[in-house]
């Protein structure tokens, strides 16, 4: 059997998962759209999403012993292909299709931290360089949506989901393989960190500020996710023009996930955050006043600061926490700012976009503001 070293293990899952996530991303409000639903009901769907992605980050990070996450993340990779498949077949139907797309939703959701504390775990254990292992993802993020971009070009939107399914599975056949290396597990420090739950790890002081400031920055990519693919499109910019809108974002994200351990190996975490917050807040604010492409496109770099930054910025205070709680701690980072908060800033958004599309991006640059304030200032972590 094909055995991987946990940087290549992690590097592939990475890969796989966010080449698939480049197809679902910006690509499913337009396969919705192409289905006959209108955007206050993708808006809908795309907020009730976040909110199974929340439920599955959370039920299916509750794993304590770190060598049980590998399995855990193969079968939830094919449940989600299973529901994809059935997704397709409902679609025609509101009600047929709520249930399945919550599913996926739960499934593909509780995959994502799952992942991360796969490659957090390692690097508190090994010393895995995690923005090393997490830029494939980035890589992955661009090839996905690019090639869609010109497949849709090619075979019509009615190919998006087929696309995704592609990279799916090829996702469930890769992470088949077994690493070379197992997680090291505790044993007598097992008891006493079980019964740590969410709501104790959320209440201590800087956790609970780090976890409000980065959900108030993350969630305020809501408008940009839900719908930029379709207000650019109405700006009378094409589908390749929109892809490379997106992957100009992806690629500044490729550069400082590269460069993310010399670059920040002296920052506080603190000044990390400030400054993706900063950055989420000029980046909206450009988006909002303009659609010159050239414009557009230096703004979408930004998105290695509004995003990598802070997701860097939170990875590596979860990664100087004891290795059982890292698995709740990233659930508790997906879930809140990668679920419920975007979720509420989606379903707010997708009322203002009806009258205003341009007021949604100035609302989020308000929403990422008071992250500056809330962020901690002082820091105990391992680099």
């Amino acid at each position: 059997m094909i055995k991987l070293t946990p940087f290549q293990w992690s590097s592939f899952n990475f890969f796989g998962y966010y080449a698939a996530f480049g197809v679902l991303l910006p690509f499913l409000p337009v396969w919705l759209q192409y289905n006959g639903y209108d955007t206050e009901m993708i808006g809908v769907l795309i907020s009730l999403g976040y909110l199974f992605r929340f439920i599955g980050a959370m039920y299916f990070s509750r794993v304590s012993n770190p060598n049980k996450l590998i399995p855990l993340n193969r079968f939830l990779t094919w449940a989600t292909v299973v529901m994809l498949g059935i997704m397709a077949w409902v679609v025609g139907s509101i009600w047929l299709f709520l249930p399945v797309v919550a599913l996926f939703h739960i499934f593909n959701g509780g995959s994502m931290p799952i992942a991360d504390t796969i490659a957090s775990t390692w690097q508190q254990q090994i010393g895995l360089d995690y923005g090393k292992s997490r830029l494939f993802g980035s890589i992955a993020f661009v090839v996905g949506l690019t090639s869609t971009g010109y497949l849709i070009g090619m075979l019509g939107e009615s190919a998006i989901i087929g696309i995704l399914a592609g990279w799916l599975v090829f996702l469930g056949i890769g992470i088949s393989t077994t690493p070379t290396q197992a997680f090291n597990v505790v044993e007598n420090t097992q008891s006493e960190q079980e019964q740590m739950s969410y709501w104790q790890l959320f209440k201590v002081p800087n956790t609970m500020r780090m976890l409000i400031a980065i959900s108030l920055i993350q969630g305020s990519h809501a408008v940009y996710y839900a719908y930029s693919t379709i207000y650019w499109s109405s700006n009378g910019i094409s589908t390749q023009g929109v892809s490379l809108l997106w992957s100009s974002a992806v690629v500044a994200e490729i550069i400082v996930f590269f460069f993310s351990h010399k670059l920040f190996k002296t920052w506080k975490t603190y000044h990390l955050m400030l400054f993706s917050a900063l950055g989420a807040v000029v980046r909206w604010i450009t988006l909002a006043s303009t659609n010159e492409m050239i414009i557009v496109a230096l703004a979408q770099t930004l998105h290695a600061v509004s995003y990598v930054v802070g997701h860097y910025a939170m990875i590596r205070y979860i990664s100087a926490q004891p290795v059982s709680h890292i698995a709740k701690l990233q659930a508790l980072y997906f879930s809140l700012a990668s679920c419920m908060v975007i979720a509420l800033f989606t379903f707010i958004s997708g009322l203002i976009y009806q009258s205003s599309p341009t007021f949604s991006f100035w609302l989020m640059a308000i929403f990422a503001f008071p992250a500056i304030f809330i962020a901690p200032r002082k820091l105990e972590t391992r680099v």
